[in-house]
């Protein structure tokens, strides 16, 4: 007896040891609660303490399980940790289909293929537009209110008369039920002349608009912008602002309330917020007078808005008469340099534009010096978003343009280095609209930055087939992994077109054309003996389980 209690009670004491020894400080667990991660849309997770460089290859890293869903997924999945549905804690993953219908499902476990949750909002608008076919329904991303268990959400439908109706809809997280007073129909108007208008009224016609750019939730607020749908005539570029709690308008900006146009679609980016609160917003070519005496027209320029959607300030460029003959939209961000004043934006003739945000510039016809930086970055058109990273090595943006190679460009003294620090071997197919992309790390840590990008395998079809593709964010020069080095195993489906994967905790969640959300990870990792956390230290034995790396 003797013999056998003493290797038990050796066992115990060494497990207490074990649990109750300093360790490595864990993450803690990241939520993902809007479309770029941040209110300055910037891409980056430097909270990921699982996937890194070494890892992530074809031999560890894939496709772990898929969820079907209704329809096609522009909105970029969310995430929330620890969310208590039907008495259990799991961690979820929200999906939005152009279906209008909104998932909730357990971001972990290959098993639970059947949703959370599942909400439809009614029939979706038909659609035969290139960009949005066959139908559109959620085509912005959501955004996520943690601390009220809410995630906004607006859905585009067919009425029963014919009519198209956008609704602002407020779910709760947890049981997929719209919360009081929620949906509430977008509508609005403005004083102007300007196109489509009658009385001396512009008002907003949801049959000829889109709600492109991501939701942004700020300071009890819910933002919502539009642009145009199919390209129609007579829209406008619209701004509209929403009590978070009670879903009432609180404020509305266009663009162009005396001219047309102006549409702000910034290719699903939403807008951007600085840390007075500022928002930051990218519009579209039409009409501009803003700098002449009495003009309210602002097409073609980077604004700054109030949290009342007043204009504190704005840059437009000398090109911009160019601009607008020529569909020269500004597509890309908006995206704000961390630790400076700087905002990031490009356009569809490859130009990326660095502004000043306490000084925009307003318009120049004689040229744009007045800016921090504008310089070509690209022959082809710049469309997806740019992500930004900061490390040991200094400060990165990322930009992936269309029928280009991924760029990563040095910021130095608060200037983006012209000539890339790096670039990827695996260039875009010609046609393909460059690469949405996201970051990931361990905040500086050596090993652990990762640059993922959801690109085009080719353009024959559209839509085309995509691949996940993940590089050395340090040096993008070195690609890590991508899914078509084990095609049958990890490959995806169709690409979602600007849809940025979402990296969290351990797992990379890809939206795609294929109505289905396809989530990769470690495809085997060691079970190590975890020690629950506790919050008061204490003797009593702590209580440990099996558990995974993740």
């Amino acid at each position: 007896m003797r013999q056998t209690r003493f290797p038990l009670r050796v066992a115990l004491a060494v497990l207490l040891l074990d649990c109750l020894a300093p360790r490595p400080i864990r993450a803690q667990p990241v939520s993902v609660l809007m479309q770029h991660n941040d209110l300055g849309r910037t891409g980056s997770n430097p909270n990921e303490s699982t996937l890194n460089t070494s890892n992530v290859n074809v031999s560890k890293f894939g496709k772990l399980f898929s969820r079907a869903v209704d329809g096609q997924i522009y909105a970029q999945p969310l995430y929330v940790p620890s969310v208590t549905i039907a008495g259990k804690t799991q961690n979820v993953v929200y999906v939005a289909t152009m279906h209008n219908s909104v998932y909730a499902f357990d971001a972990d476990d290959p098993s639970a293929s059947a949703p959370l949750w599942q909400l439809n909002f009614g029939t979706s608008v038909p659609s035969t537009c290139d960009d949005t076919q066959p139908e559109y329904g959620i085509l912005s991303t959501p955004v996520i209110d943690p601390t009220t268990n809410t995630i906004y959400v607006v859905a585009r439908t067919t009425e029963t008369n014919g009519s198209i109706l956008f609704r602002l809809h407020a779910l709760d997280i947890t049981k997929g039920a719209e919360k009081p007073g929620s949906p509430v129909v977008i509508q609005a108007s403005v004083p102007g002349s300007g196109l489509g208008s009658a009385n001396g009224t512009v008002a907003f016609d949801a049959s000829i608009e889109i709600n492109r750019p991501g939701l942004l939730l700020l300071a009890g607020q819910v933002y919502v912008a539009f642009s145009s749908a199919c390209d129609a005539d007579n829209f406008h570029g619209w701004v509209m602002a929403y009590s978070a709690a009670t879903l009432a308008q609180t404020a509305v900006f266009n663009v162009t309330p005396h001219g047309g146009f102006g549409g702000i679609w910034q290719s699903g980016n939403g807008p951007a917020v600085d840390s007075a609160g500022n928002i930051y917003v990218l519009a579209g070519n039409g009409s501009f007078d803003a700098n002449q005496p009495g003009g309210f027209d602002y097409s073609d320029s980077f604004l700054r808005l109030s949290q009342s959607l007043s204009v504190l300030d704005y840059f437009t460029p000398s090109i911009q008469a160019t601009m607008q003959e020529d569909d020269i939209d500004l597509a890309a961000g908006p995206v704000l340099l961390p630790g400076t004043t700087y905002v990031v934006g490009g356009s569809k003739d490859g130009l990326i534009r660095v502004v000043n945000t306490t000084n925009m510039g307003h318009f120049n016809s004689s040229g744009d010096s007045q800016i921090v930086q504008e310089f070509q970055a690209a022959e082809g058109p710049m469309l997806a978003s740019p992500a930004t990273w900061t490390g040991p090595a200094g400060q990165f943006l990322y930009v992936w343009t269309q029928n280009d190679v991924l760029k990563q460009y040095r910021i130095s003294a608060g200037k983006l280095q012209t000539t890339p620090f790096a670039t990827s071997s695996a260039a875009g197919p010609d046609g393909a609209r460059g690469g949405a992309l996201s970051v990931s790390s361990n905040g500086t840590t050596s090993g652990t930055a990762i640059l993922w990008a959801a690109v085009a395998a080719n353009a024959d079809s559209v839509p085309p087939p995509g691949v996940l593709r993940a590089y050395d964010a340090t040096n993008v020069g070195t690609e890590l992994w991508n899914s078509y080095q084990n095609q049958g195993r990890d490959d995806f489906g169709l690409l979602a077109k600007f849809a940025a994967p979402t990296i969290a905790n351990g797992k990379v969640y890809v939206a795609t054309f294929s109505n289905q959300l396809v989530v990769y990870g470690l495809r085997s990792a060691p079970q190590p003996i975890l020690c629950e956390p506790q919050e008061v230290p204490t003797l009593a034995m702590p209580r440990c389980r099996a558990g995974s790396a993740e």
